[in-house]
């Protein structure tokens, strides 16, 4: 029986790795921009990344941002979704959900990123 709770398209990796997030835009919150995020994955898939930051992203913004994983040599610049953003038991850490989005007019590392996780 289909699980229509998980939505996901991709598999999803339970994935726990210190990261770097930059935000390079953002449809909600411009006091966010050019700042860099440390925090870490959760999981990844192909299509999204749910992580654990300090810094709540606002749910629904659209962001455009640079990822760098500690255990991968590149960096990654992509755009996508934030669909929620959540604080966790412990205060002041929020878990954030973000779709990865593939742009038509802008240049992107989406495709990199997908083959990287399948």
């Amino acid at each position: 029986m289909p699980d229509f709770n998980n939505r996901r398209e991709d598999v999803r990796h339970e994935h726990k790795e210190a990261l770097s997030l930059t935000i390079i835009f953002t449809s909600q919150n411009p006091a966010l921009l050019g700042k860099t995020l440390k925090g870490s994955t959760i999981d990844i898939s192909a299509s999204g990344l749910r992580i654990l930051l300090k810094t709540p992203l606002p749910a629904e913004s659209t962001i455009d941002v640079s990822i760098t994983l500690k255990d991968d040599p590149y960096k990654y610049f992509l755009s996508g979704k934030v669909r929620w953003c959540r604080e966790t038991m412990e205060e002041g850490t929020y878990q954030v959900g973000i779709v990865i989005q593939d742009l038509i007019n802008t240049e992107t590392d989406y495709k990199r990123w997908r083959k990287a996780l399948k």
